[in-house]
């Protein structure tokens, strides 16, 4: 699939998690995620992030858990399960109270609020495990050409570092070395870095012989460096405004936002121009694309609708008494929505492609007739 729809997938399965905050929503997304990722994955060592994006999930749904249930920081509900020894801290360290009541109701907003927090790491996870980064990489502004090699680079030393490892790890165990003390580890750490040094001299040579890094002498724009300082400017005064008076401030803040947005958006489109930029070869965009951005796009609409209208739908919040969550059925289809890149719809061959098809079919039949009239 496109670079752009996997973003355009991220941004709306992510801004899902985030409005609709409510248990059986966030494991219908978990499991929309997960069947996109199990259909679309490859082969490649990004690919097994995924499970360590699970068990980092868990893990902080765990302790958020545990969080909710010792600390008290607000309602602690009605439905008391056990009591513990309660300890107050002192002021400077907030005065939060560890211990007291443990509630059925404070283990549901635990368990509600980790949960969240481990479907957008899923989210990223399958994003980080399915998207080519050098790919993603490509759509970064002109302007930022030299900070993209970098990441570029970074990106690639990192599965080369492990396949180097486990290359090296395999050659010693083969030849006896069995690796126990920190001195046996030397036998890893020596090939290791004189490897890493001949790969970096290898790459540097590719980079100059490619002439990266060479650029015409040219006066820079200050005009617009100017008018980009100011949109990231406003952005930062928006932010700040609203951090520091808060939502009473979002009248004021919103047109400043959007100004430094349209300022910076500009003046980055006008800085990247100047930039010259070729394509190896680019990505083609097929009706897959079309139909899974467009799925996106109207579950994205039907949450943040929901979200304006009916907040009631898509919030669970358990207290003062604990009540079994509630499954709207709209919800529901719209998150599966966010399935779609998995199925498998065939995607059309280029012309070219279809035309050498299409002359091997009618040789087959040309020989299969003059076959038969022999006969």
């Amino acid at each position: 699939m496109h670079t752009r729809t996997w973003l355009w997938w991220l941004v709306a399965a992510a801004a899902i998690a985030t409005l609709a905050p409510h248990p059986l929503y966030h494991i219908l997304l978990m499991l929309a995620v997960t069947y996109v990722f199990t259909a679309r994955r490859d082969d490649r060592p990004l690919a097994h992030s995924f499970t360590l994006f699970a068990r980092a999930g868990a893990i902080l749904w765990l302790g958020y858990i545990i969080f909710a249930v010792v600390t008290v920081g607000g309602p602690r509900g009605a439905t008391a399960l056990v009591t513990l020894p309660a300890l107050q801290l002192p002021i400077w360290l907030g005065a939060i109270v560890l211990g007291g009541p443990i509630t059925a109701e404070a283990l549901a907003w635990g368990a509600t609020r980790g949960l969240g927090l481990w479907a957008l790491l899923l989210i990223f996870g399958a994003f980080n495990a399915l998207v080519d980064h050098h790919r993603l990489l490509r759509l970064a502004p002109r302007s930022l050409f030299h900070a993209g090699l970098a990441i570029t680079i970074a990106i690639a030393f990192a599965p080369g570092l492990v396949r180097s490892i486990q290359t090296i790890t395999a050659a010693q165990r083969a030849r006896g070395h069995r690796f126990g003390g920190l001195r046996s580890w030397w036998a890893l750490a020596g090939p290791l870095l004189a490897g890493s040094l001949e790969r970096a001299l290898q790459l540097a040579e590719a980079l100059e012989a490619r002439g990266y890094g060479r650029t015409l002498a040219a006066t820079p724009d200050t005009g617009r460096m100017l008018i980009l300082l100011a949109g990231l400017s406003s952005l930062a005064g928006a932010l700040i405004g609203w951090l520091w008076a808060g939502p009473a401030a979002f009248p004021l803040m919103a047109p400043l936002a959007g100004a430094g947005l349209i300022l910076t958006g500009w003046a980055a489109r006008q800085l990247s121009r100047s930039v010259p930029r070729t394509t190896y070869r680019r990505e083609r965009w097929h009706r897959h694309d079309t139909i899974a951005c467009i799925s996106a796009g109207i579950a994205l609409i039907t949450i943040a609708a929901l979200r304006l209208l009916e907040p009631a739908v898509l919030v669970y919040y358990p207290f003062p008494t604990i009540s079994l969550p509630t499954f709207d059925l709209r919800v529901g289809v719209a998150i599966v929505l966010l399935a779609v890149p998995a199925l498998p719809l065939r995607t059309p061959l280029p012309r070219r492609a279809r035309r050498i098809v299409t002359d091997r079919r009618a040789a087959r039949r040309t020989a299969a007739q003059q076959g038969a009239f022999a006969d």
